[in-house]
């Protein structure tokens, strides 16, 4: 295998690992009581809509690339098909599934966690261009997530959501990087220092997050649910690499076809959960997921970057 492949893989998996220590510490903080349900939602919003927004406005503030242009541009382009893709894949298998799961099983299938943990891995692997092509990902989910994933759970189109989605912290900071990135506009040290300081806490918190999200499950329970494995294998494996075959055959550049992979890698997010409360599916089973798919992609995600 090419040493360039296998050193991706090998770093993915160190990323994995200092993510792991960084969710522990969530789940160390949750079981002493240390931080509660209200207090993690609490730190869930301030990674929702001010830190990770800031990360992605400061990743953007590169100098102007042509190159890189296009390359964002093809990342949405990808981002679409891995969409599309992973949406058939989530029709097909759900398809017999009574409405109280399907909904939850599609929202999981189609919608991969490219934010809570997608930036950091990408961050600490390729860096700020990374994270560059990674908003691309993340811009596309977020107006998916809120329009879509909606419409899944409601079962009817929520005209006030498309427009929230539009709103959303995450895509303002997205206009508004890219509009700095094409003007070459820059903020003055003093603003742009306390940014990146900001957009530095990012990681540790959204893992801990995501720990303390873990700890709150069942996780024995969990598994001796068998489909959970057969929906784990599907989101984890299948998806990923049905995509990376399409993107082979396309010859998409290296490090696009390998932030788009790992955003596709990336396991269920939360928000599948917190929409099955919202709209009264099966909450419970949208969780497992979540827990299920975080712990599996420990070892899968350095396994599926092993093939980009």
């Amino acid at each position: 295998m090419d040493g360039e492949i296998m050193e991706i893989a090998i770093i993915t998996l160190e990323k994995v690992i200092v993510m792991c220590i960084l969710a522990l510490t969530g789940v160390i903080c949750y079981k002493r009581r240390i931080i509660d349900d209200k207090q993690n939602e609490g730190v869930s919003e301030m990674v929702l809509q001010v830190f990770t927004p800031i990360l992605l406005f400061t990743s953007l503030q590169q100098n102007f690339s042509e190159k890189m242009i296009k390359g964002f541009i093809v990342c949405i382009i990808v981002s679409m098909i891995g969409f599309l893709i992973s949406l058939l894949i989530s029709y097909v298998v759900s398809f017999r599934e009574d409405d109280y799961n399907k909904a939850v099983e599609q929202v999981a299938l189609i919608y991969s966690n490219c934010g809570f943990i997608g930036i950091p891995l990408v961050q600490g692997i390729f860096g700020s261009e990374g994270v560059f092509y990674m908003s691309a990902f993340v811009a596309v989910s977020n107006f998916l997530i809120w329009t879509h994933a909606v419409i899944i759970m409601s079962g009817k189109t929520d005209i006030n959501s498309i427009i929230l989605s539009l709103k959303s912290p995450t895509i303002i900071a997205i206009i508004l990087g890219m509009t700095f990135f094409i003007m070459q506009w820059r903020l003055p040290k003093f603003i742009m220092e306390p940014l990146e300081m900001f957009s530095s806490v990012n990681t540790p918190l959204a893992m801990i997050v995501a720990g303390i999200n873990i700890a709150k499950e069942n996780i024995i329970k969990s598994l001796k649910h068998k489909r959970l494995y057969f929906i784990c294998l599907l989101r984890l494996i299948i998806i990923p690499f049905s995509v990376l075959f399409c993107l082979k055959l396309l010859s998409i550049e290296k490090i696009i076809c390998q932030v788009a992979i790992l955003a596709i890698a990336c396991p269920t997010g939360v928000t599948g959960t917190l929409f099955a409360m919202r709209y009264s599916k099966n909450s419970g089973y949208a969780t497992e997921i979540f827990s299920m798919t975080t712990i599996f992609s420990i070892a899968t995600l350095p396994f599926v970057m092993m093939f980009c």
